[in-house]
């Protein structure tokens, strides 16, 4: 759906039925509330994990995207997440030990908390033995430990963020110009996430009728 269509159709749901308030969004806060809108309907999907709104964000899926090391450590390396993650799907961690090279190590995520039980139980502490390791999550990156093996490789899949949509005609933050970009989602999910973009307008202004009825189109998934 292009942006200009998305505006008008917002602005529509925001004055239906309400003809008296006149209420108009200037297209530099639209496209801001749009794209905030947009982030929290994936944000809802992946909680929910309800397998029909899952199949509907597939093409935000990245496979496998081989991960750039950012640290090396005696315990740990820790790897950069890509700039478009959104969500974790899954880690494949491949270590080398001697003439054993690139083979692969099962991964679990643990919490910070656990981290010093963990490397000093020996039936859990990181073993190429076993195959086994396990990682967290920290200032951006994966972290990901070791003991008797080095790590080789790691590839994640993940969720990356969606594409922000952007509409012509007025004067960005950083001073550039805006340009058309349009959702990459199809119009039915376009729909419900104006419907959730309008939701948010209408709360930050303080009309709760308006919130409810906005609340009920998302829910009944228009």
């Amino acid at each position: 759906m292009s942006p200009n269509n998305i505006y008008i159709k917002f602005l529509q749901k925001v004055n239906k039925n309400y003809t008296n308030d006149n209420i108009s969004v200037d297209k530099g806060r639209f496209i801001l509330l749009y794209n905030e809108a947009q982030n929290k309907f994936i944000e809802w999907v992946l909680e929910k994990r309800n397998e029909d709104d899952i199949r509907d964000i597939q093409n935000l899926v990245v496979t496998d995207k081989k991960l750039d090391i950012n640290s090396a450590g005696d315990i740990n390396d820790s790897f950069k997440l890509p700039k478009n993650y959104f969500s974790f799907i899954n880690v494949n961690v491949k270590a080398t030990k001697n003439k054993c090279k690139n083979t692969n190590i099962n991964s679990f995520e643990v919490k910070g908390e656990n981290l010093n039980e963990l490397l000093n139980d020996f039936n859990n502490k990181p073993s190429f033995l076993f195959r086994e390791t396990f990682y967290t999550f920290g200032n951006n990156n994966i972290i990901i430990y070791k003991d008797d093996f080095d790590i080789s490789k790691v590839f994640m899949s993940y969720y990356r963020y969606p594409q922000s949509i952007d509409i012509n005609g007025y004067i960005k933050i950083d001073g550039s110009t805006s340009t058309d970009v349009d959702s990459e989602f199809d119009d039915r999910i376009t729909d419900r996430i104006i419907s959730l973009c309008a939701k948010d307008f209408n709360s930050n202004n303080d009309n709760l009728e308006r919130y409810q009825v906005d609340k009920d189109r998302i829910v009944s998934k228009i």
